[in-house]
């Protein structure tokens, strides 16, 4: 049975201090405007929307946090029964001026409690100033509304991905692509994983269970997700900073809608095109 637990708001509190903060860092001049995440989740739970995780990147009252929204429509049974996973927002915020408020389309799967972020639009990505006030709050709850009328996209485009086969040649390239853009802000690569690209290619292959084995961009696309964000115990560490994460989960995605439009040559192509574009910033994105 595919349920997922919620918390209360002061349980999300509790877990992540900043949650609660109602003031900002010390540090931050005085022309920075406080965003309360606490006023934001009560006026989200008003609309339906519900807490299943929260994590922060340090027990600082002030630190960059990350909280996991899933509507309450999704998480009847009678909805979630036999889907492989549902949508969510995920919201990211700090009170220390190191990540400005921000929200983000996401989708968890049952299978492995795995989180992707998704990037298949602008709208997807949404990212406030701080400037807050009652106003403001209210054109942030419009903005996760539009975000979330695109989860029908969404299962749409996941449902594209499943449809399409990926060749021997195809899955390389995409994991290639994929180990490329992980350290795409980096001078180089390290020369642990360049000096032998095959093998790290057939690490970053591996399905860590059935549902994932088979040659479907969906399945491929999991496989390397997961094996990049989460690590591969004696190969690769774990994503953690939260910039990171976000940056090479979207990449990986805009690299599966990638094999809907190209195949073959063409897709290799298209790949080196879309880490050019993204090396263009010349940091981390998100």
């Amino acid at each position: 049975m595919n349920a997922l637990n919620t918390l209360t708001l002061d349980e999300a509190i509790n877990l992540v201090p900043a949650i609660g903060a109602d003031s900002p860092s010390d540090k931050v001049s005085d022309r920075y405007q406080f965003v309360s995440s606490r006023d934001i989740l009560e006026r989200v739970q008003q609309d339906g929307w519900r807490i299943t995780n929260a994590t922060a990147q340090s027990r600082n009252p002030h630190a960059q946090h990350r909280v996991t929204l899933v509507h309450e429509r999704d998480l009847q049974l009678e909805n979630i029964r036999g889907e492989e996973g549902i949508p969510r927002i995920e919201m990211f915020n700090s009170h220390n001026r190191t990540k400005r408020l921000m929200f983000a389309i996401g989708f968890f799967r049952f299978v492995c409690s795995n989180g992707l972020i998704v990037a298949s639009g602008p709208s997807e990505t949404i990212r406030t100033k701080h400037r807050f006030s009652d106003d403001r709050l209210e054109e942030i709850m419009e903005q996760v509304a539009h975000i979330s009328s695109k989860f029908p996209t969404l299962n749409e485009m996941i449902e594209n991905f499943r449809s399409r086969e990926l060749n021997a040649a195809e899955q390389k390239s995409f994991a290639q692509f994929a180990i490329k853009g992980r350290f795409l802000y980096r001078p180089e690569m390290p020369k642990r994983y360049a000096s032998d690209m095959s093998r790290t290619v057939e690490r970053l292959l591996e399905p860590r269970r059935d549902a994932d084995k088979g040659n479907t961009t969906w399945q491929v696309y999991n496989r390397v997700q997961e094996n990049l964000i989460n690590g591969v115990e004696g190969f690769t560490r774990p994503i953690k900073g939260y910039a990171d994460s976000i940056r090479v989960n979207q990449l990986l995605w805009k690299g599966a809608e990638t094999t809907l439009e190209f195949d073959g040559s063409k897709l290799t192509t298209a790949f080196a095109k879309l880490l050019d574009k993204d090396g263009t910033k010349g940091k981390i994105a998100a």
